[in-house]
C-alpha cells in the first residue's frame, strides 16, 4: 500500500468513528434526560406571555372599507360602447 492510500483510510476510520461516538454520545445523555429523540420541548417565552396578557389589539378596530363609499368617476361605466351591433342569427 502506498502512504496516501494509509493516510486517507485512516483519515476515513477516525471521521467515522467520531460520527458513530456523536451519535452514541447524543442516545445516552437523552435517556438519562429521559426524553425521546423525535420530542421537542415546548417552553412560553416572553411573547406568549405578553400576547395573553395584552391579548390581540386588532380585535377591537372597526372594519374599514376605503372603497365603500368612492364617488363613480368614469362615464363609460354605464354605456355601451357597441350600440349598432347586429345580432347573430345561427345563435
Amino acid at each position: 500500500m502506498s502512504a496516501h492510500l494509509k493516510i486517507y483510510l485512516l483519515a476515513l476510520i477516525l471521521v467515522v468513528l467520531a460520527v458513530a461516538g456523536f451519535l452514541w454520545w447524543q442516545t445516552t445523555s437523552q435517556e438519562e434526560t429521559g426524553q425521546q429523540p423525535t420530542e421537542t420541548p415546548t417552553q412560553g417565552g416572553l411573547g406568549s406571555g405578553l400576547y395573553q396578557d395584552t391579548e390581540n389589539p386588532a380585535d377591537s378596530l372597526p372594519a374599514i372599507n376605503p372603497l365603500e363609499n368612492k364617488p363613480e368617476v368614469n362615464p363609460l361605466n354605464e354605456t355601451n360602447p357597441f350600440s349598432n351591433i347586429k345580432t347573430n342569427p345561427f345563435k
